[in-house]
């Protein structure tokens, strides 16, 4: 540690000598950037011609850099020749025609495009030439008059027009088409590149660029499903997701932030060190820069039915000036969730077959108010802090279930039980504070984050069973848990060689307690406490070489966790891991074309509702219960991608040892219960590939997923009827309708085909729906009408297999819903806050 402090210390030291800069230039002379800089530092003096610049124009933001590098970033590719003598620095126009040729490079939707290539030509012979900037304007000296303009940009079509010189004005590229089997196929910027252990998704000049809501936009992204906040990578799981390095902590973030405001979207299917063990694959929302001060406002209401309506409405306030931001958000749900189960179970339990009917409408309604605060400033373009809280409150929760059961024993009817569930959630703490600190001294970047949690919860539940044959009971049960953590995650950068070193720790300490009380003593009492801390270190390094990026990544952790039940501390759950997670990734990139191959080992920790020894009752002859002595399950994986602009390939392998589901166990043979709990096998195997494709066919606009996952599980080894490896195909069509500028139209379909996974069988699934949306007032306000599941078809259908019998479920969510969203933005400005918290995982856990 000792040797680290003097290392770090004599990198500040060494990169003090040397005065860099930050600013950033919108549309400056380059004569006035020139004095910007000579005027902002002491140790060179610059020297140049006033009136031979002043034409240059120049858009670019320094980050950072030294004075000479300073000089180079704002001349660009201007015909400029730099001599650097000592303390002098000068710059001359090694082009002095008076005359020059000024204009400015656009898209078809008016966004300045950087690095076009201009060329300027007289009789087709070659005589001047430059590159657009970064606000698309360029400057080319030259006398000649009666000249020809050719400006060229890859996907768009090449625009030649002949010309006097002076200023021309604006030039706008449309994206170029060509012909694929009779189809009109329109070229554009690549939308996917490969991106340090996945691909980047390009946003800002794509169909989905005024979707509306973050959370909108990535239901749109290639292999990520789900919405409202919860998402899904395909053949991955779970993702972490960030926004600009910030960890997003609820799906309001999401909803709050506008897809316009979007740059690009990274999908990692193979995190690197930095990240969690337990990640299975992270999305990175990257924004365009931050733009104005003073206030802002952001406002969103929706409204929807399914069988009931249900309501979301949010207000962000933001306050800016220099580098202070304060913001403040509150949002109030309204929500109502319902769905109807239709089961079949089949038990052996002792001696005897039991044959379960079950009809089980499920009815779950709640009001929550959630609201967040936070402050950040920038002290200057290379420190910057901010601290942040957010809580909520539950105003009303009432979860509700009405089931009848018919019960058939050796088969002969046995007994009827009606069963009324009504359980009550309390309003109790929630909250979490969130602070970071960003900064760099020289070349080193530093990057700390610090989070403390608490979640109180106390649910009363309220259990009623009638029955002529089995006899009447009433259970009313009383269940508490708290849960706790303090976090902090420091990361190092530093630029060596071609690549970048980054390295750091991640440090957590969880404490969770839960107590289970069922007052007429039909379920056992539970009273646990269980502490976990987790010291991370890690180390990582990436490579640029050409066309070539090389990765490599070492994490290790050490996880100690203390298990006690009614204040005893219990040896076997009470364990300690050691644990080491390398990846390694090589990516090449050319054009529009991409590859890379990865490996990557993670680790699935169990989330504390596994682990805890509480029961829950189901019915007479089934409990659910969690596991104490559950493993983690460790996996690696293997994965290949390939991209060619609009069309994308992933396949890959994955290796999961000490895979834990959930499955049928005998509880107490003599009162003939079974419990419903989840275990540690052997190994599974899972073998997959996606392919997707986003071509442009004039205003039609598709994106089009084929996908094929398959586990490879002996299930009949723990009981099962059969090995269970049939594999699963599936299909979703995006339809993007462009009517014009500001109305959009959407038609989604997807199917899945019926699939064993673990030890379930699931069976196929169709879903139809269609969105309009408009945008008004510049953009101020978006309307969105959407309708979901149109057919009634989203419907679940599975049967778990279990060596004491099996149960079949035929379950519909309610999904069928017509809605519309209201978003309405004022002044908007992108959140300056760069916190990315600490414990992200272990907080998911809790």
């Amino acid at each position: 540690m000792k040797r680290l402090s003097i290392l770090i210390l004599c990198l500040v030291a060494m990169s003090a000598r040397a005065q860099r800069l930050s600013h950033d230039f919108q549309n400056a002379s380059l004569s006035e950037a020139l004095i910007w800089i000579d005027n902002a530092q002491k140790d060179y003096k610059l020297n140049f011609i006033f009136n031979e610049l002043e034409d240059f124009t120049v858009t670019t933001r320094l980050e950072n850099v030294s004075v000479r590098d300073a000089v180079r970033q704002v001349c660009g590719f201007y015909p400029m020749h730099l001599t650097f003598d000592h303390q002098d620095i000068f710059i001359e126009c090694t082009q002095k025609e008076e005359a020059k040729v000024i204009g400015r490079v656009v898209d078809e939707r008016g966004n300045p495009i950087e690095f076009a290539n201009i060329a300027l030509l007289q009789q087709e012979a070659f005589i001047n030439g430059g590159v657009s900037n970064e606000n698309g304007d360029f400057v080319i000296p030259c006398k000649a008059q009666q000249i020809t303009l050719k400006v060229s940009y890859v996907g768009y079509k090449t625009v030649t027009r002949n010309i006097n010189g002076g200023n021309i004005g604006t030039i706008t590229l449309q994206p170029e088409t060509y012909m694929v089997k009779g189809v009109e196929v329109k070229g554009e910027i690549p939308q996917y590149k490969s991106a340090p252990g996945g691909m980047t998704v390009e946003i800002e000049h794509s169909i989905l660029r005024d979707i509306g809501s973050a959370d909108d936009l990535l239901s749109m992204i290639p292999m990520v499903q789900g919405k409202d906040g919860k998402f899904e990578v395909l053949a991955k799981g779970e993702p972490e997701i960030y926004i600009n390095n910030k960890k997003v902590r609820d799906a309001n973030e999401l909803k709050q932030l506008k897809s316009v405001n979007i740059k690009s979207v990274d999908v990692i299917t193979a995190p690197g060190a930095r990240y969690n063990a337990e990640v299975n694959a992270v999305i990175r929302i990257k924004t365009l820069k931050p733009q104005g001060d003073g206030w802002s406002l952001m406002a969103t209401s929706q409204t929807w039915k399914d069988n009931k309506w249900s309501t979301y409405d949010d207000l962000t306030v933001k306050y800016r000036t220099g580098g202070l931001e304060a913001f403040a958000t509150i949002a109030l749900e309204n929500r109502h969730y319902s769905n109807d189960q239709d089961v079949e179970q089949e038990l052996h339990i002792s001696k005897d077959l039991f044959n379960i009917h079950a009809d089980l409408p499920v009815r779950n309604s709640w009001t929550e108010l959630q609201y967040k605060t936070g402050l950040s400033y920038d002290l200057s373009s290379d420190h910057s802090l901010g601290l942040s809280f957010a809580s909520q409150r539950i105003c009303y929760e009432a979860f509700t279930s009405d089931m009848n059961q018919n019960y058939l024993k050796n088969g002969a009817f046995d007994g009827d039980v009606h069963l009324t569930t009504d359980i009550r959630e309390k309003n109790k703490p929630v909250w979490e504070v969130n602070g970071y600190y960003v900064g760099k001294a020289g070349k080193l970047g530093i990057d700390l984050n610090a989070t403390v949690l608490r979640r109180e919860s106390e649910n009363d539940n309220h259990q009623q069973e009638t029955s002529s044959e089995y006899g009447n009971r009433i259970l009313n049960t009383l269940t508490n848990e708290d849960r706790r953590m303090v976090a902090g995650k420091l990361v190092l950068t530093y630029p060596i060689w071609k690549g970048e070193l980054s390295g750091g720790t991640e440090a957590t300490s969880t404490r969770s307690k839960g107590h289970n009380y069922n007052e007429e003593g039909i379920i056992p009492e539970s009273d646990t406490e269980m502490k976990e801390k987790n010291l991370a270190v890690f180390a990582e390094y990436q490579l640029q070489l050409g066309h070539w990026q090389l990765n490599a990544g070492l994490r290790y952790e050490h996880v100690a966790t203390e298990y006690t039940s009614f204040g005893i501390k219990q040896e076997e759950p009470s364990r300690t891991y050691n644990d080491w997670f390398p990846n390694l990734s090589a990516a090449w990139q050319k054009g529009k074309w991409g590859a890379q191959l990865s490996y990557s080992k993670r680790i699935t920790r169990p989330p504390y509702s596994m682990l805890t020894s509480m029961i829950v009752y189901d019915s007479r002859m089934l409990y659910e219960g969690g596991n104490p002595l559950l493993r983690p399950s460790v996996r690696q994986s293997i994965d290949f991608n390939l991209t060619y602009s609009w069309l994308n390939l992933m396949v890959g392998f994955t290796r999961e040892n000490d895979f834990f589901t959930h499955v049928g166990q005998i509880y107490d043979e003599k009162n003939e219960i079974a419990i419903f709990r989840p275990n540690n096998f052997d190994h599974q195997n899972r073998v997959y590939a996606t392919l997707v494709a986003s071509p442009k066919l004039g205003w039609w606009q598709p994106q089009a997923t084929l996908h094929y996952y398959q586990q490879m599980f002996d299930a009949e080894k723990y009981g099962a009827p059969k090995k269970l490896n049939k594999p699963e195909f599936s299909f979703s069509l995006n339809s993007w309708f462009e009517i014009n500028p500001t109305t959009k139209a959407l038609a989604q379909v997807g199917y899945t085909g019926s699939n064993h996974w673990g030890f379930m069988y699931r069976g196929s699934y169709f879903i139809a729906n269609a969105r309009v949306q408009k945008v008004f007032w510049k953009g101020k306000l978006t309307a969105a009408l959407y309708a979901n599941d149109i057919f009634r078809t989203a419907k679940s259908k599975t049967t778990t297999y279990y060596a004491i019998g099996q149960t079949a479920q035929d379950v519909y969510t309610y999904t069928q819903c017509v809605g519309l969203t209201l978003s309405y933005n004022l002044n908007t400005t992108h959140s300056k806050y760069k916190g990315t918290g600490a414990g992200n995982e272990e907080r998911n856990r809790l």
